[in-house]
């Protein structure tokens, strides 16, 4: 079942066309990175998706409910960081948490476990106004998980936050995700993205360009195989009617493929033509690469 769904989700200023016709599909239990330049529509999305812009059309679902009639329901059980934490800046860390307690009545206990999740349980007397910038945004992060919601809409959520930061923040995630909640979230930093999201969305103009696993994104694109072989002459020519092969070094040759299917042709080319194969090394892709190429590729 999907926890978001849309339908041709649009949406104008004047006559410009913000999105397109965007279907959303995010699996329940999934991370879903949401991806795409400045501009392109994804913070769009995002107000849209928790009511914060108006749209006349019955197109987004949430847990299969019509969010145009159910949104207080639905918000209920929704966490969200949108772009800036927003809190009160004379009241303290603590004191933020024990306000939106009043509407929740969770208790200091849970107060108390929220934080150490984020790691500010020892600035939890400290006013709001005196954190840094990544201390802002782990507070607005605690906030945002304090109802303990099955739904969490992350815009930009490691803004401001140092490597040892962003990688407590993706162990939270992570542990989050694995107590069943989906987590969708935008970012720019993709290496980030690619070590958590279990799916991904790439939007650009105002229109979803890719849709689908982080491994059905990652296999799309080509690939270089590096072997280190007994005879690299031998090997270049026995290989240069089926691959694009080029020579590494002086025992090692690149060999470009597509897919699994692939390598194990090139493999077995090889050893069936007494070439012995001493190493192999893959240089594949990365997000950032393929986000790229995808984005260059739209707008030729």
């Amino acid at each position: 079942m999907d926890s978001i769904t849309t339908k041709n989700l649009s949406y104008t200023i004047g006559s410009k066309a913000i999105l397109n016709n965007i279907n959303l599909n995010i699996p329940e239990g999934s991370i879903y990175g949401y991806l795409g330049r400045n501009g392109a529509g994804k913070s769009t999305t995002i107000k849209l998706l928790l009511g914060l812009l108006e749209t006349d059309d019955d197109n987004i679902f949430i847990q299969n409910k019509s969010l145009k009639h159910n949104r207080t329901e639905i918000l209920s059980h929704t966490g969200n960081l949108i772009e800036s934490p927003c809190f009160y800046t004379k009241l303290t860390v603590f004191e933020n948490l024990k306000y939106l307690d009043i509407i929740y009545g969770k208790g200091n206990v849970r107060i108390d476990e929220v934080l150490e999740l984020v790691g500010l349980e020892k600035e939890k007397k400290k006013k709001a106004n005196a954190l840094s910038m990544g201390m802002k945004q782990r507070l607005g992060i605690a906030m945002a998980i304090f109802n303990d919601p099955q739904l969490l809409i992350l815009d930009e959520p490691l803004n401001g936050l140092d490597p040892q930061g962003i990688f407590e923040m993706r162990k939270l995630f992570q542990h989050l995700n694995s107590q069943g909640k989906t987590i969708f979230l935008s970012s720019h930093i993709l290496s980030e993205l690619e070590k958590i999201a279990t799916h991904i969305g790439i939007i650009e103009e105002g229109q979803m360009i890719f849709q689908g696993t982080k491994n059905e994104l990652l296999n799309q694109v080509e690939k270089d195989v590096i072997l280190k072989v007994n005879h690299v002459e031998k090997a270049m020519i026995t290989l240069q009617d089926t691959f694009t092969t080029t020579l590494h070094s002086s025992n090692k040759i690149s060999v470009n493929i597509t897919d699994d299917k692939e390598f194990n042709i090139l493999l077995k080319k090889l050893i069936n033509n007494g070439i012995e194969i001493y190493e192999v090394e893959s240089q594949s892709a990365n997000l950032e690469q393929i986000f790229i190429n995808l984005i260059s590729k739209k707008n030729v």
